[in-house]
């Protein structure tokens, strides 16, 4: 009875192991079959002038785009090598009261549409949150948010 006891014992462990083992798999080739995005900290500038993209986890000091482009999409210029990132979208405004009076919320979904930089690649979405002050049309991401690329 003890001999029983340690085969049925021995084989749902083997059993077990042997799930795991397949569910370990699947996860990871289904995580590597997708680029994780470009997490940028900072999105701040002027919409007459320029917008910055900073804090990327990549050494190239930011890059800066057309202000008017924080709307519908533009061309990002990477400070250190002048690699571009291209993407394109749409901007609505939810009126959701998350920016401060003043200020009004625009969301922004999008896709990457040409790069040079290799820190993302075409077809990754595009997505911020970001406010915009309706007297002095300076851009600030919206507190507690991150843009990805």
């Amino acid at each position: 009875m003890i001999d029983n006891r340690m085969t049925r014992g021995a084989l749902a462990l083997a059993l077990g192991a042997g799930l795991l083992g397949v569910t370990a798999v699947e996860a990871s080739t289904a995580a590597s079959a997708t680029t994780p995005p470009l997490v940028c900290h900072k999105i701040y500038g002027h919409l007459n002038t320029a917008v910055v993209v900073a804090k990327c986890g990549v050494a190239q000091n930011g890059a800066h785009f057309a202000g008017t482009d924080i709307l519908s999409g533009g061309t990002l210029t990477w400070g250190v090598s002048k690699a571009t990132t291209s993407y394109t979208g749409v901007a609505t405004s939810p009126g959701q009261g998350t920016c401060i009076a003043g200020r009004v919320e625009y969301d922004f979904t999008g896709t990457i549409t040409a790069d040079t930089s290799g820190y993302v690649t075409v077809g990754d979405s595009v997505s911020y949150h970001v406010c915009i002050n309706s007297t002095t049309q300076v851009v600030k991401l919206v507190n507690g948010t991150t843009g990805s690329f």
